[in-house]
């Protein structure tokens, strides 16, 4: 799904591109300076590559709620990254903020209720779920960081356009994921369920492409951008994906929702309106 996803945003990304900017198709790969490829290149690999490789494979073991709960880790990730890729400082309270946010996720998922939920799948057990959303999260921060780091590369004082920034992060994915897979001669093997429409697998693609890598990415390239040199606080807003998840996977899986996880994803919540408001808050003690 993931190389299906990618393709197709790369497709609707191009259109989107050349109808809403002043550019024509050669000036898409072109206009773009070579440290924006750098790291915007780098930040697709990292964020979107290697990211939803483990995201999506902890999704299938130990579930979407349980899976979507760990995305709450990236903004410690971004918050580490970002201090030493782009000096990026945050006081004691947004420090706090986070810790907050890993505390919620953590209890959530050594409930009993949680563990429950989770069980050995045929792709891998219990831990291999636990370490693959974990290095989801990591690579989701640091991709964040490096998008900010190629936002403050800049073309005539001017930002490059978001949805050209988020092109090429999926350009790069793709190029990357399916070079690796057609080495390691899986490419038919990976793509026929969803070209064949098993189990309506390419419709759900395409939904799941046009919410995701197109509106959902191109959204959080928009809000790195407006926050300048604060990843940290742009990934702990998108670490809010568990609060639309816990409906949904009621809604379409039938997963109980427990006192419990609710919460687990409020006190999560909690330590993200303390990292955003964290300047506030400390006046107010000072």
């Amino acid at each position: 799904m993931n190389h299906i996803r990618l393709f197709f945003a790369v497709i609707f990304l191009s259109i989107i591109s050349l109808l809403f900017l002043p550019i024509s198709f050669t000036e898409l790969f072109s206009s773009p300076l070579p440290q924006h490829w750098l790291w915007f290149g780098a930040s697709g690999v990292i964020g979107l590559a290697l990211g939803d490789y483990f995201g999506f494979t902890s999704f299938v073991i130990l579930g979407p709620r349980i899976g979507s709960i760990f995305t709450t880790l990236a903004p410690a990730a971004a918050f580490f990254a970002g201090f030493f890729i782009i000096g990026e400082r945050i006081n004691v309270i947004g420090v706090f903020g986070i810790l907050i946010t890993i505390t919620g996720v953590v209890w959530l998922t050594l409930s009993r209720s949680a563990k429950l939920t989770m069980q050995d799948h045929q792709i891998g057990n219990v831990k291999k779920g636990i370490l693959f959303a974990t290095l989801a999260a990591v690579c989701q921060g640091v991709g964040v960081v490096l998008a900010n780091k190629g936002f403050q590369t800049q073309i005539n004082n001017a930002d490059l356009p978001f949805f050209q920034a988020t092109w090429i992060r999926m350009i790069s994915a793709t190029t990357i994921i399916y070079t690796i897979t057609i080495f390691q001669g899986k490419l038919k093997q990976i793509t026929q369920p969803v070209l064949i429409n098993k189990n309506n697998g390419l419709i759900y693609t395409l939904l799941g492409t046009i919410f995701g890598p197109v509106i959902g990415v191109s959204l959080s390239m928009l809000a790195v951008s407006l926050l300048h040199n604060k990843p940290s606080v742009a990934q702990t807003i998108f670490s809010l994906v568990p609060v639309f998840v816990l409906p949904l996977s009621y809604l379409f899986y039938k997963e109980k929702i427990t006192i419990k996880s609710i919460l687990g994803a409020l006190i999560a919540i909690t330590g993200v309106i303390i990292l955003i408001w964290r300047d506030a808050i400390l006046s107010f003690f000072i």
